[in-house]
């Protein structure tokens, strides 16, 4: 598996402590079988021949196994009648490839200051308590020579991490608006960091390289003139690409050009489907193995005129093993282990969004002006958003200034030291865009500065050796890394005390919203292009079966439940899925069969379906892995429920801060009977004799309704401040009708030592509720130390507040809930539940254990284990 996935280098950025989960090599590497050890014996000398040895090989084979240009220019060729709508959007194509290989020699030198911000979330559902993992924020000045390079001084460099202490250095995330041979079309991938005049079959596909309408239709859309001081009149014209079919590695979107001159002035365009990563970890791994095995071969020629024959012999023997391996076939490019893939279900990540912006300078250069990415992932219970912004604001283009030569020696970034191994144990190296970030989290702190604790020097590697020299005559050293695949060499004048760039007035105040730091508005309107009808062509791949975790539940009517997940991509945004699952308990039959559109932001779908359905969504359910661990290991099942048959129309909308979804259903519900089933197996009952409560009488009824949920984070500070909100509405007509609304919300925020977190919620009804419909209240979701539906009713009302220690890693926590639950015509004459406790919350919450009492009515301990909770 190469770890160039595009999409993957997005997504998994910044997971720290999780990415030797997250990551499909990581996850790969645990069903490969050991190899037997072999001492390396190559001097540090021979080990860097042979590995440039092995890197030319690899480029070599999978040059070899690639088509050439001719093929792709016959593939092209062929192609080309029905690419282009009109014989315009071939004239911006082929003036856009002009433009994007042209260097415009015109362009002497820029300074420019670049502001950006990589924030990346983590929470346990979609519509919840999403918690902010981490954000950087980084300012640089950048200045740019032709005959020099380039030179970075970053200014301001602050990782804040809510959940504890963490260090790091983002410098090198900074992007670099402009060098000879840079990619205008911007992708946060080293992939897309340099022109390549020619598509790669094995990477994301370039929309505007050569080859592309293989792959791709091209359609003129909309014009604009805008007129610059002067008179000049410069005339845009809208390029709509869309993929010629549903595959992850093309594009849909929507792109500007000059018109006269074909520069990308801005554009927005995302991923044409979905990731399933373990599909593509797969696909990679039989990609792999056939470039590893020709590799072989080649490297073998290159190693014997290379290599001195003693130190050809030496490696030949060291290598041995695993080229048999790969030779064989058990090499350690297998495909991820079955039990692995249906563990972590789903697996998916998305690029929701990326938009590019260019301005003219000096009324001829178009430079990077502003740059932003969403995206997300989602693997087993755990769901990360990241997004990615950046801004450039030019102080010279063109001017004369000079420039310090970049040095030849290369000081590398303090941290693990492949060679050595001395880096610290505590760093995460992950990749941000075009390059590797060091992330420390834990409370250690990366070595360096001039506060830094007094280590061992003879266990420093030999870079940092060499800037703690530099910084002993000077307050400032410059260490040269490589960026953009090896194609750019790039100076960083960094600090010896690292903490000036942390506490730096230029940075923005921590508290700044991504809306003021950046235009979002402008980003907003250019998405909006990325509507429903800019999709991939129609063409139906082959459906896919599967099991997994995500199909597998345990409660009080069916017992054990598992399904099947049968899903096809047809084209045009569109997904028809099917899914049958049965229970041992009561062997009665569920399925649903949808079919969805979606433009990765906005997903519509249409859904008949014959279901069990839990009351209560507001709080989760407990239809879902999560809840049924309770209900199989102590017979403690929270959810109450009832059955339902209907059609449904659904809509759901994700934006930065939150979500929104509603729902227009015709349904009939009835009682989910559980005569048959309340003592079924379970481990407790296996164990203790522990049988579960009954379930509900549901009332029958058929229903006509629209219900809807709405959440946003309203306020969030990283080390302060964090308001979130949830609302919940629902109204239905038919054998009942009825209305009912509830909102909730959770304010967290650090004390001194300690977090803390209020959570408050109220809802109430109108009309004839049906039972199903009602609240109830009760349980880890609601009062701890009591049992689920201990009251219920038309309207209630709940609180609780929670304290804890700052570090969220590992945090124990106190907590205390009360609230009630009845008819509207009793509110405030019946006495409160309550109930308090104290528990441990690992990863800022997204898990929980609790040791709760019940204060009123019952007053017993108990133990609950959950998902998603405020500390």
């Amino acid at each position: 598996m190469r770890p160039s996935i595009s999409l993957r280098a997005v997504v998994l950025v910044g997971v720290l402590s999780l990415v030797s989960v997250a990551s499909p090599d990581a996850l790969q590497g645990q069903g490969r079988r050991p190899q037997p050890a072999t001492r390396d014996t190559l001097t540090a000398a021979e080990r860097a021949v042979a590995r440039d040895a092995s890197r030319d090989a690899r480029a070599m084979a999978r040059r070899q196994l690639s088509p050439d240009s001719v093929v792709r220019r016959l593939r092209a060729d062929s192609a080309s009648a029905s690419a282009f709508s009109d014989p315009e959007a071939k004239q911006i194509l082929l003036k856009a490839r002009e433009a994007r290989v042209r260097q415009d020699s015109a362009l002497r030198a820029y300074k420019a200051t670049a502001t950006q911000r990589i924030s990346m979330g983590m929470g346990a559902r979609r519509l919840g308590l999403e918690k902010l993992l981490f954000r950087g924020d980084n300012v640089a000045e950048i200045a740019w020579r032709r005959d020099t390079g380039v030179r970075v001084r970053p200014v301001g460099s602050r990782l804040t991490v809510p959940m504890g202490n963490g260090s790091g250095d983002f410098s090198s995330a900074i992007s670099i608006p402009y060098f000879p041979g840079r990619e205008s079309l911007w992708f946060p991938s080293s992939n897309f960091g340099v022109v390549k005049s020619d598509i790669d079959e094995r990477e994301v596909i370039h929309p505007l390289a050569n080859g592309a309408e293989t792959y791709y239709k091209y359609a003129t859309g909309d014009s604009v003139d805008i007129t610059i001081p002067g008179g000049r009149v410069i005339k845009l014209r809208e390029l709509r690409i869309t993929a010629r079919r549903p595959e992850w590695r093309l594009f849909v979107g929507s792109f500007w050009f000059d018109r006269d001159g074909g520069q990308l002035v801005r554009a927005a365009y995302r991923l044409a489907v979905d990731l399933e990563i373990w599909d593509v970890a797969s696909d990679e791994s039989v990609a792999d193995q056939q470039v590893s095995r020709e590799a072989d071969r080649l490297r073998d020629s290159i190693a014997r005129v290379r290599m001195p024959r003693d130190m050809y012999v030496k490696d030949s023997i060291l290598r041995a093993p695993s080229v048999q391996a790969r030779a064989s076939g058990t090499g350690g490019d297998d495909a991820p282990p079955a039990w692995v893939k249906a563990t972590f279900r789903p697996a998916r990540a998305k690029l929701d969004a990326i938009t590019v912006e260019y301005g003219l300078y000096q009324g001829k250069f178009w430079l990077p002006r502003a740059n932003s990415a969403t995206a997300s992932m989602q693997l087993g219970f755990i769901r990360t958003p990241f997004s990615i912004d950046e801004k450039f604001t030019y102080d010279e283009v063109n001017g004369d200034f000079s420039l310090a030569a970049i040095p030849a020696a290369r000081v590398a970034r303090t941290g693990a030291d492949s060679a050595s191994g001395t880096g610290s144990a505590g760093d995460t190296t992950v990749l941000v865009g075009n390059a590797e970030v060091s992330i420390n989290i834990g409370g250690g702190a990366l070595s360096g500065g001039t506060g830094s604790a007094v280590v061992d020097t003879a266990k420093l590697s030999a870079t940092e050796r060499l800037r703690r020299r530099l910084c002993a005559r000077d307050s400032t050293y410059t260490r040269v890394e490589p960026r953009y695949g090896g194609a750019l060499r790039v100076a960083y004048d960094m600090p010896c005390d690292a903490s000036k760039l942390a506490n730096s007035p230029a940075l923005p105040p921590a508290v700044t919203s991504d809306d003021d730091l950046f235009d979002l508005k402008a980003r907003d309107e250019l998405l909006a292009a990325l509507d429903l009808s800019l999709q991939p062509g129609w063409m139906p791949q082959m459906p896919t079966i599967r099991f997994g975790s995500d199909l597998v539940r345990f409660n009080r009517v069916e017992g054990l439940s598992a399904g099947v997940n049968v899903s096809q991509v047809l084209g045009a945004g569109y997904t028809l899925t099917g899914v049958a699952r049965i229970g041992h308990a009561d062997l009665h039959a569920n399925g649903e069969l949808s079919l969805a559109r979606s433009n990765g932001a906005r997903t519509v779908t249409a859904t008949m379906y014959h279901r069990l359905a839990a009351v209560n969504p507001e709080w989760g359910g407990g239809l879902a892995l999560g809840p049924s661990l309770p209900a199989f290991l102590y017979g403690r099942d929270e959810g109450f429920y009832y059955r339902a048959m209907g059609v449904e129309l659904r809509e759901q909308r994700e934006h930065r801060r939150g979500a929104f979804e509603y729902t227009l259903f015709v349904e009939r519900q009835w009682t989910a009977g559980d005569t048959t089933v309340v003592n079924t197996f379970s481990l407790a009952k296996l164990i203790a004799d522990r049988r579960f409560r009954r379930n509900i009488a549901s009332d029958r009824m058929s229903v006509t309704g629209v219900s809807g949920t709405y959440s946003r984070v309203v306020l969030e500070r990283p080390q302060g401040l964090r308001l979130t909100t949830v609302l919940n509405g629902e109204a239905g007509t038919g054998t009942f009708r009825y209305a009912r609304a509830s909102v909730e919300a959770t304010a967290a925020r650090p004390v001194g030592l300690f977090a803390t977190a209020l959570t408050g919620a109220i809802g109430s009804s109108i009309g004839d509720v049906p039972r199903q419909r009602g609240w109830f209240l009760g349980g880890v979701r609601t009062v701890r130390g009591q049992i689920a539906g201990t009251q219920d009713g038309d309207a209630f009302w709940l609180a609780r507040a929670e304290v804890g220690t700052r570090q969220g890693v590992f945090r124990p926590v106190g907590f205390f809930d009360v609230g009630w639950a009845g008819s509207r015509e009793t509110f405030g004459k019946v006495q409160a539940q309550r109930g308090a406790g104290v528990g441990v919350g690992v990863l800022d919450g997204l898990i929980r254990v609790d040791f709760s009492r019940g204060l009123y009515p019952r007053k017993r301990w108990r133990t609950d284990i959950y998902l998603s909770a405020a500390l």
